[in-house]
């Protein structure tokens, strides 16, 4: 497995259980980084995605995560940086 797992297409409410099973079966298969690079759209569920991976994955480290999340992130006192 590519230690680096990219998720595409877009990080919503409306595929955030989807990508969190590919995050969770990605990491469970040695994924060590996660890149947002080929993400669309996000909303606030990319953050909450952020939040449970660090949680429970603490060492899992974060690539090109979009400035749309890094200001969801702000505005609701996250820092995911």
């Amino acid at each position: 497995m590519d230690p680096v797992f990219k998720i595409q297409g877009e990080l919503t409410r409306n595929t955030y259980n989807q990508v969190v099973e590919q995050v969770c079966s990605a990491i469970a298969a040695g994924a060590s980084a996660i890149d947002l690079s080929n993400v669309t759209k996000v909303d606030s569920c990319a953050v909450a995605l952020w939040v449970e991976i660090k949680r429970n994955n603490a060492n899992i480290e974060w690539a090109n995560l979009p400035t749309q999340m890094e200001t969801i992130a702000d505005l609701v006192g996250v820092d995911i940086q």
